[in-house]
């Protein structure tokens, strides 16, 4: 009777352990891709952006007087 209740616990506990291994190795490999994705956007966004936002500051800069003298705000 010990015997068979071991093997049903075996028979039981294997598979459990062996599909909660492989939903994990499915889940990180999903999450990998997803993160490969989110990081080629990423990148492709920014060298989109870059020259936009370059202008953007050469422009603002260009429209502002620039000059070394003391800020009239005054922290409190």
């Amino acid at each position: 009777m010990e015997v068979l209740i071991k093997q049903i616990s075996l028979g039981i506990l294997v598979p459990i352990v062996v599909g909660g291994v492989g939903w994990m190795t499915y889940t990180l490999i999903n999450v990998d891709k997803r993160t490969a994705i989110m990081s080629i956007k990423i990148d492709q966004n920014n060298r989109m952006l870059t020259p936009l936002w370059e202008e953007f500051i050469k422009q603002r800069v260009s429209n502002e007087q620039v000059t070394n003298e003391k800020a009239s705000i005054v922290w409190r």
